[in-house]
């Protein structure tokens, strides 16, 4: 078991003023906000719930894709995964869902899922895909957001109220200018922002599938390396020997500064999206893997895809990492010691992205998707092949066939793309939308 500082999650949310008056020397102004109440669980009551089968559910609030064995998997943030088969790509077929509560990320290796569970890790056996079983649980792993050392109980959601009232002027000055909010642990929590980013970017592993191991999107925090498990959390690695693969084990947590985002193994090394930078490791020893170097930059989110000699570094504005720049930087990686940047391409809005030879698909949020050749590199600006700007993309994986597909998830759904050489498009093969829910 591993022993870890707890902290906090931090969460943002919208405050409106909505009317103000003042009557001779008193000032009131009426307010509409959003209370959220923390709900808790013992960690008894987590394990007992813990994996569940469902007929297939529709698409609500998608997190990570991940592909494995013709079939996409689809996290539901802090539900579970949906399970896509996609044996004919234009016809995609909803199968199952896994009900794991808690579950913002997964890995797949030979034919055994590994997905957090609040605290925890679980390896679950999806040889049928239709009846996932659980095979082991290891315990204490991750950081809850919260837990009371008292009661032992664990912050898994936040109930939300939206609620107006009348508020002292004075009050709200003191709430307004007080970072911007307030925190406050008892029966309810208020978070109060003039203005915010509630977008919350979970992401996936973006190893490549060999030998039985899946393939994932950019926005990494998850991937499998031979028989090593590496998780991602806010300000660490948590490196799980996988080497019996039915009993995970942790070993160790590598500690790499706050803000910590995306992992890429290639090779014996591992490339980390933080939000200052992009740091690399040597994972020559993948139980113990040791800092090598680091890449600078602004302030910005930061998935990371590597390519021979050359790290592709996206940055962009709008979030909660608060970086004013929307931009791809190409860093030279051949002295592995000391990347060196090579050039800086403006990009709209970009998010994750994905490479299949000397094609570079890139994710472009609100600005949809572009397909850019990269057998030049330095050239990519001038080498745009084509783009979709009638959809939100998040992020792509270039599956392994001749056919070019892109798989791309967005807040409105998830797609399927053929780019097509003769042509220079990206045809629409099909789409599994996003609904609302109820």
């Amino acid at each position: 078991m591993k022993a870890k500082l707890l902290q906090p999650g931090l969460l943002m949310l919208i405050m409106a003023v909505t009317l103000s008056s003042c009557i001779k020397d008193q000032c009131e102004r009426m307010v509409t906000y959003v209370q959220l109440t923390p709900i808790y669980q013992t960690k008894d009551e987590i394990r007992a719930g813990s994996l569940t089968n469902e007929t297939a559910r529709e698409l609500c609030n998608p997190g990570q894709i991940y592909y494995y064995n013709q079939h996409i998997f689809i996290n539901e943030r802090g539900e579970g995964v949906h399970v896509i088969n996609n044996i004919d790509p234009e016809n995609p077929t909803n199968i199952a869902f896994l009900n794991i509560p808690g579950n913002d990320d997964i890995a797949i290796k030979n034919g055994i899922l590994y997905a957090n569970n609040y605290m925890d890790l679980l390896a679950i056996d999806i040889t049928n895909f239709g009846n996932a079983s659980l095979i082991s649980r290891t315990e204490d792993i991750f950081t809850p957001q919260w837990e009371d050392i008292n009661t032992g109980e664990v912050l898994i959601e936040w109930a939300s109220e939206e609620i107006t009232e009348t508020m002292d002027c004075a009050n709200y000055a003191t709430l307004y200018n007080n970072g911007g909010g307030f925190f406050r642990f008892n029966n309810s929590v208020d978070f109060s922002f003039a203005s915010a980013d509630v977008s919350i970017e979970s992401a996936v592993s973006a190893n490549q599938a060999v030998g039985g191991i899946g393939t994932g999107g950019s926005m990494a925090r998850f991937t499998i390396v031979s028989d090593y498990l590496y998780a991602l959390e806010d300000w660490e690695m948590d490196v799980i020997s996988l080497v019996d693969p039915k009993q995970p084990s942790f070993l160790s947590s590598v500690n790499m500064g706050w803000g910590i985002e995306t992992i890429f193994p290639l090779g014996d090394k591992l490339f980390i999206g933080s939000q200052t930078g992009m740091f690399i490791y040597d994972n020559s020893n993948p139980a113990n893997p040791t800092f090598l170097s680091a890449f600078e930059h602004a302030r910005a989110c930061d998935p990371v895809f590597v390519d021979g000699d050359i790290a592709y570094v996206t940055l962009r504005d709008g979030t909660p990492c608060t970086g004013a720049s929307n931009q791809m930087d190409l860093v030279d990686i051949s002295n592995i010691e000391s990347p060196v940047l090579l050039e800086t391409f403006p990009m709209d809005h970009p998010h994750g992205l994905s490479i299949r030879g000397d094609r570079l698909f890139l994710c472009e949020g609100e600005n949809g998707l572009k397909v850019y050749d990269i057998s030049d590199p330095r050239a990519l600006d001038e080498n745009l092949l084509a783009e979709r700007k009638d959809f939100e993309a998040i992020d792509v994986i270039s599956l392994p066939n001749s056919r070019q597909t892109a798989i791309v998830i967005g807040r409105d759904g998830f797609y399927q793309f053929e780019y097509d050489e003769a042509t220079k498009g990206l045809k629409l093969l099909s789409k599994i939308e996003v609904v609302e829910k109820p």
